[in-house]
């Protein structure tokens, strides 16, 4: 399977606070939406095709200067490519990842919004509803 990661790459350290293995994390969950449409579906290509949005939330500490990090989420847009067992599809959405509790232990979702443009589902648009959405 073909990927490409490169716009995350500057960003990685942040994913990183979501899951140890956050590229793999990312193709799995984009082939288990599909899947659970079609179960023969299989990922065949995945790009981040935009620089992603980020949007974070934290809380005090007991140093004036720190701030704790508690969520975070990101928005891009993707080109994947996807086969079951009659075609191939080539497709374009915006992805986003969003966790909470990143002081404890990590609860993370994942959307997957075809079609859609960061106007929509940016850091301007759903991305900020959605990082307060596993509260």
């Amino acid at each position: 399977m073909l990927s490409d990661f490169t716009r995350l790459d500057d960003s990685k350290n942040m994913l990183e606070w979501f899951s140890e293995n956050p590229y793999q994390d990312i193709l799995d969950s984009v082939e288990d939406m599909f899947v659970q449409q079609s179960a023969s579906t299989q990922l065949l290509e995945f790009k981040i095709s935009s620089e992603p949005e980020w949007l974070t939330g934290g809380r005090s500490s007991e140093d004036p200067n720190k701030i704790i990090l508690v969520r975070s989420g990101f928005a891009a847009h993707c080109d994947f490519s996807l086969k079951d067992d009659s075609r191939i599809y080539d497709l374009t959405g915006i992805f986003t990842w969003v966790a909470t509790h990143l002081d404890q232990i990590p609860i993370t979702k994942m959307w997957m919004d075809l079609d859609g443009d960061m106007q929509t589902f940016g850091k301007n648009g759903v991305l900020a509803e959605r990082i307060y959405a596993l509260d």
